[in-house]
Order: structure tokens, then C-alpha cells, then sequence
């Protein structure tokens, strides 16, 4: 089974195990006794916030809907608060796809975005009714205010258990998809910006005990929210501004290089399209293409005299020149940004034989996504001149990378590459400069 295919499942799962649980418990919340005008105010606060999100990664984001979130737990009894969380971030997503098909005139994949909707709503059911049932068997709410320290540390608590179980079951789904550590995403995700989270639900809180007397409070709550938005945006921003950097970087590695100018967009270009063809996700696509853009940022430490020698490389400059997928690994790393496309970077010069390096993975065993970047890496350097040689022409380029299917390259990539490019072949003699766009 795929990773992707597993990472379906599992939310699928979960969505599924969340929609049994409310169903199951719909007796106790029929019994709860609603708070209308309450209920309408964090509804609308929650919208309002919901409005705002904040990419944290590729594809992870927070909002400051977080706060009122905890607002409801800690005001509403527990299946009620439930209810109301995992209903707002559902319709969210439904309003999200509603507006990029009037956007985009596209139709979008539906399955995905069922699956999409139903588990995140689920994932927020399930941590917000944790969090809930963990303060009604304490005994604690923001009715009854904080008797003392046992109080607050149960507040703690909750407020613990609603964030783990959020960011812990979308940390499972992104590392079945990439096959990597949840634990290791988990602390490359949030790292960036825990301070900024403890204080929105902090803010939270506030709200939700304001809301005991005067029931709009939550919807003033937005105001600080709206500062914690600000002070995570920087933060964020400070993260990407560094991604952006590295991009940059890469470009002026292609630079030094008259031959090799514009070469990792131009490998991203076609990396995106072979992506599409396959079938991969928005998200894999994202994370492809990303990974394509600094692919080669190692070479930056490989000495000149290796990197624009006109000539072919001997032995010994040739080990030299192979370490540059480790030294980008060891660049890159530094970059919680670019956490889940290590091992793209890592492994963009293995071949499904085992003969490639750094370390002779056989590509057979390595993700589908890892070997899209092999061969559009392979295709623009056959179709780019060199000092020692000149371009080859599309045609004999992608007849090339017919024959090395099963040895060098993957052979559904391949395959993948010959559908989206061949016609190029026909209509592009391949120049130095920028690439032709790909529909």
C-alpha cells in the first residue's frame, strides 16, 4: 500500500471514528442544555477568526480560532463544545473548496476533499472533546471559576490535550504520507511559534470566563487575538524569509555556472508537471517542486575548481563532487521549513539500481515522490550544453530516458515524464535560458 494511500485511510479513520463517537454520544448532547445567545457568540467569533489563518508549514496551519476554541471547551459542557469546534473547522474547509472552485473554475477532486473535510473536523472534535471531558472530571469550568491551584493545573491539562491531540493526529496523517517521523514533525512544526500558541490559549481562557457574566466577551476576544495573529505572522515570516534565502542561494549556485543558469527552475518546472501526471497531491506537488528549487544547494560548498572545471571530472574530483546531495541534507536541515524535502534533496542523485550515490539506495525502495526529481534533473542536464559537450535535442533526450527505465530511472516516472514533456520534443530545440512553460 502506498504512503499516501495509508495516510487516507488514517484520516479517513479518524474523521469516521469522530462522527461514531458523536453519534453514539447524541443522547448526552440532546441533554445538555443550550446557551443560545452564547453558542452565537462564539460562532460568530470562531468564523471571524477562522478567516485568519497562518501556513506554519507546507501543509500544516494554525489560526486564532484556537482560542476560541478552548473558550468553548472551557464555557460549554464537554459533547456540547465538541459539537460546535469540529462543525466550525468542517464548514471552514467546506467554505475554503467553495471559494477556490469559484476562483479556480476547477473541479476539485472530490474524495480528496471529503476526506479532507471530514478529518479535520474530526480531529478537532476529538481534541476538543478531550479537553472538555478532561475538565468535567475535574470538576472544572469557567462557571464555577478556579478554586485554587488543582484548578488551574487541570486547566493546564486541558489545555495540554487539546493541542497534543490536535497537532499530534495531523502530524500522523503528513508522516504517513511522507513516511517520516510524527514525533520529528511534530517538533519541526512547532518550535517556530509554541509561545505564540500558549498565548492564544491564554487568551482562550480569558474569554471564556469573561463569557460567564457577559456573554459577547468572546467576540472582543478577537481583539487580542488578533495581536497573537500578528506576533506568529513574524514569526512565520522569519521562517520563510530564510526558505526564501535558500532559494535564492541555489539560484546564484546555478549562476556561477553559465551552463547550469536557471537550472533548478527549470528541473522544479518539470518536476511539477511529472508530479501532476502521477497523480500526487497538492501537497506532494508543493513539497516536489519545493525540493526541486534547492535540489542542488550542496554544490555551494564544492570548490570551483570542481564545480566549473571545462573538462570531465577525474576519480578523485568526481567523490568530491558527489558529496553535494549530503552537504544540501546538512544545509537544509537547519530549516524546519524544509523538514519533510530532506530526503528528496538527499537522494535526488540515486537510480532505481542502486548504483547512484550518496548512498546506493536502490530507488525501488525509496518513495514515489523521491524519485521525480532524478529524472527531470537528468532531463534538463541532457538537454543543457556543457563546456565539454554540447545539448542534446528533447527527442534524444527522452529517448534516453526510455532506455535507462528499470535501471537508472523509475519506470512509471519515466513513463510520466514521456506523456507531459514528449511534446516538446517536437516543437522545442532546447537552448540555454529559461524553460519553456508546461501546461
Amino acid at each position: 500500500m502506498s504512503p499516501r494511500r495509508r495516510s487516507e485511510l488514517y484520516r479517513l479513520g479518524v474523521g469516521v471514528g469522530a462522527l461514531a463517537t458523536f453519534l453514539a454520544a447524541f443522547g448526552r448532547l440532546a441533554g445538555e442544555r443550550a446557551d443560545w445567545w452564547l453558542i452565537a457568540s462564539i460562532v460568530v467569533t470562531g468564523i471571524l477568526a477562522l478567516e485568519f489563518p497562518l501556513h506554519i508549514s507546507l501543509n500544516e496551519k494554525v489560526s486564532v480560532a484556537t482560542a476560541v476554541f478552548f473558550a468553548a471547551v472551557l464555557v460549554l459542557p464537554a459533547w456540547q463544545a465538541a459539537a460546535l469546534v469540529g462543525v466550525l473547522q468542517a464548514s471552514d474547509l467546506c467554505l475554503a473548496a467553495y471559494r477556490k472552485v469559484r476562483s479556480t473554475h476547477e473541479r476539485p477532486p472530490l474524495r480528496a476533499v471529503a476526506i479532507n473535510i471530514i478529518f479535520n473536523g474530526g480531529q478537532a472534535y476529538l481534541a476538543a472533546l478531550g479537553a472538555g471531558l478532561l475538565l468535567s472530571a475535574g470538576g472544572v469550568s469557567a462557571r464555577d471559576g478556579l478554586a485554587g491551584p488543582p484548578d488551574a493545573l487541570v486547566l493546564i491539562a486541558a489545555a495540554i490535550v487539546m493541542y497534543a491531540t490536535n497537532v499530534f493526529l495531523v502530524a500522523v496523517a503528513a508522516a504517513l504520507a511522507t513516511s517520516r517521523n510524527p514525533v520529528a514533525l511534530v517538533l519541526n512544526g512547532q518550535k517556530l511559534v509554541y509561545v505564540q500558541f500558549a498565548s492564544l490559549y491564554v487568551v482562550g481562557a480569558l474569554a471564556a470566563f469573561g463569557a460567564v457574566r457577559w456573554p459577547w466577551v468572546p467576540v472582543l476576544s478577537i481583539i487580542p487575538g488578533v495581536l497573537v495573529y500578528h506576533s506568529l505572522k513574524q514569526r512565520i515570516e522569519l521562517g520563510h524569509d530564510g526558505m526564501r534565502a535558500m532559494e535564492r542561494m541555489a539560484d546564484e549556485v546555478d549562476r556561477r555556472d553559465p551552463y547550469t543558469f536557471q537550472h533548478s527552475q527549470r528541473v522544479a518546472i518539470y518536476s511539477n508537471a511529472i508530479a501532476r501526471k502521477l497523480g500526487f497531491t497538492a501537497a506532494e506537488i508543493e513539497l516536489v517542486a519545493l525540493a526541486a528549487k534547492v535540489h542542488d544547494i550542496g554544490k555551494i560548498r564544492i570548490p570551483d575548481s570542481i564545480l566549473l572545471k571545462p573538462d570531465k571530472l577525474s576519480d578523485a574530483e568526481r567523490r568530491v563532487m558527489e558529496t553535494h546531495p549530503r552537504l544540501g541534507f546538512d544545509i537544509l536541515k537547519q530549516f524546519s521549513g524544509y523538514a519533510k524535502v530532506l530526503e528528496l534533496v538527499l537522494t535526488h542523485h540515486e537510480r532505481y539500481d542502486g548504483r547512484g550515490y550518496p548512498n546506493g539506495t536502490v530507488g525501488r525502495h525509496l518513495l514515489l515522490i523521491a524519485q521525480v526529481i532524478p529524472v527531470a534533473d537528468s532531463l534538463d542536464a541532457m538537454t543543457s550544453a556543457r563546456a565539454y559537450r554540447g545539448a542534446r535535442s528533447w527527442a534524444l533526450a527522452l529517448d534516453e530516458l526510455r532506455r535507462g527505465a528499470g535501471t537508472q530511472w523509475n519506470p512509471h516516472v519515466v513513463e510520466a515524464a514521456m506523456t507531459v514533456l514528449a511534446q516538446e520534443a517536437r516543437t522545442v530545440e532546447r537552448r540555454p535560458g529559461p524553460a519553456p512553460a508546461i501546461a
